[in-house]
């Protein structure tokens, strides 16, 4: 997604409002397959505080994906964060004096899209779940515990103590 600061930058306008969408088909992510429904939603401001320039904004989308536990594909809406200080890339600037996240343009020239893939991988959640309350697959037959209990007896031992169960063998 490229905006145009030109308006901003020359401060012909004190800030700007962007809304726009991206489109993504999917992305993979430590394994995991994000499939998005539909296209990502953004919406930026683009402003100027104290002589900096910052960029704030809200990235939404739908995403369908596997739940962690039962294995069931489940959809889900997120709204994730997309915030910065705008610095130009030909600017030198100690990163470590800045304590905030930095978001590079090149000339007059913004390309968030990156910035928006982070902010998506940022605000998906560790571990995906249908629900939860999902009660997962049995690891002993396999089958989904939402539907119903399994027939199987699972002995659930200590494994610090597990030596002393072959004492009575």
């Amino acid at each position: 997604m490229i905006i145009d600061l030109t308006g901003f930058l020359d401060r012909t306008t004190a800030n700007l409002h962007f809304d726009n969408t991206l489109e993504k088909e999917s992305i993979e992510v430590g394994g995991r397959e994000i499939i998005f429904e539909k296209p990502i939603l953004v919406t930026v401001d683009v402003y100027r505080v104290d002589g900096s320039d910052y960029l704030s904004g809200y990235v939404n989308y739908e995403y369908t994906e596997s739940c962690a536990r039962c294995l069931k594909q489940f959809t889900q809406e997120v709204k994730g964060v997309l915030s910065g200080r705008l610095i130009e890339k030909t600017n030198d600037y100690d990163e470590d004096e800045i304590d905030e996240d930095v978001i590079n343009y090149e000339g007059e020239i913004l390309d968030l899209t990156e910035h928006i893939m982070n902010a998506i991988v940022l605000s998906l959640p560790m571990k995906s779940l249908c629900s939860e309350d999902c009660k997962g697959l049995c690891p002993k037959c396999g089958k989904d515990l939402n539907k119903g209990k399994c027939d199987c007896t699972i002995e659930e031992i200590d494994p610090r103590l597990a030596k002393l169960k072959d004492l009575f063998k």
